[in-house]
């Protein structure tokens, strides 16, 4: 799992919707901590791109927050 999260890290800096993405908490809401819902849809367009996965439409209202991102990614990748 924490593999998974440096990843996710990674690919949220690499999207571009915030400064700095290594300073982003775990377990508060992105949206709380600057990212729209554009930078949303485009963080989870790279995660589908970047782990090979199809996030349903009915799964990304309950993804969150990185650790969210990172239990449902774990799941899917099982």
């Amino acid at each position: 799992m924490p593999q998974i999260k440096k990843q996710l890290i990674n690919i949220i800096s690499q999207a571009d919707v915030v400064a700095d993405a290594s300073t982003l908490r775990d377990d508060i809401n992105l949206s709380d901590q600057g990212v729209d819902s554009l930078g949303m849809f485009n963080i989870i367009l790279s995660i589908q791109d970047h782990y090979a996965i199809e996030i349903p439409d009915e799964d990304i209202e309950d993804l969150k927050t990185i650790n969210n991102l990172t239990a449902y990614i774990t799941s899917k990748l099982q």
